[in-house]
């Protein structure tokens, strides 16, 4: 996966010198030319993820890096996923900062594949999608976990798309028609456009009038069925793409699911994964 390895890269040296500002004390007494090898280890099952991020890490250290496993890959309780050689204080100097970095990544790969295969279970063709709920400085390595895990990635930035939300509408008094017309005024032909609504008649409004997604934001299931009813009534339903959002889980997804959106999309990937996974390195 080809995201900008400069930025992160950068992002990366940033993490390490946030962990270490000048010296590392606690590893001031190991001879400074002593050299071991290690291993890192899973502790738990899931995907893992964070792998090229690792390397980037090492590198910089001048430690030597076999990955064992690749991005992406399912791994086990137990499995060895890189071997480390190197000077004992570089190896210390970036262990946490690595740890760190595959653990949140992989755990957000191992969740968005949690919900990959419940839609892949129902016969469903939906997409599952993280979304901007992500910790400022990590969203390259949010994103790119998210992908990892199968799922969407979204939009990265404001920049991305016109996606217009509950705060945009308020302004507008909640005037479907008139904001998308404003708004598609003044819209590069090369930015598509996105509207949340949050009444299943504004759905049908939306479609009229240009919008090119349409995010049902937190409806029931019951709601979201009434809304892609409606659309397919007035022969409305292939000309825009449907995102449901908000409250969205493991335990009630298939029931968002029935009525086939197109797209689901979920904070809780990037935020809260809720698939915990968790490694530790060892020396030999």
């Amino acid at each position: 996966m080809s995201y900008n390895k400069i930025i992160i890269e950068k992002k990366i040296r940033e993490f390490l010198i946030e962990d270490c500002n000048y010296i590392d004390v606690s590893s001031k007494f190991i001879d400074k030319e002593a050299q071991t090898s290690s291993k890192i280890i899973v502790k738990s099952d899931g995907y893992v993820s964070g792998l090229e991020e690792l390397k980037i890490l090492y590198d910089l250290l001048k430690v030597t890096t076999n990955l064992l496993k690749k991005d992406a890959d399912e791994v086990k309780k137990g499995d060895i996923i890189v071997a480390l050689k190197g000077k004992i204080k570089d190896i210390l100097f970036g262990e946490r900062v690595g740890l760190n970095l595959i653990t949140h990544m992989s755990s957000i790969t191992s969740t968005v594949r949690d919900f990959v295969k419940k839609v892949k279970d129902s016969g469903k063709n939906v997409k599952i999608a993280c979304t901007r709920k992500t910790i400022p400085g990590m969203r390259i390595f949010e994103k790119k976990a998210a992908e990892y895990g199968q799922g969407d990635p979204h939009r990265f930035s404001l920049d991305d798309m016109i996606l217009l939300k509950d705060t945009h509408l308020r302004y507008y008094n909640g005037n479907v028609e008139k904001i998308l017309k404003d708004v598609k005024k003044l819209a590069s032909f090369t930015k598509k456009i996105e509207i949340e609504v949050e009444k299943v008649n504004d759905v049908l409004i939306a479609a009229e009038n240009g919008a090119d997604i349409i995010m049902l934001d937190n409806m029931s299931p019951d709601m979201v069925e009434d809304a892609i009813n409606l659309l397919k009534i007035n022969n409305l339903r292939e000309s825009v793409l449907i995102e449901i959002s908000g409250g969205i889980t493991l335990e009630n997804i298939i029931d968002y699911l029935i009525s086939e959106p197109d797209i689901i999309s979920i904070g809780e990937l990037t935020q809260f994964p809720s698939h915990k996974m968790d490694f530790s390195l060892r020396f030999d």
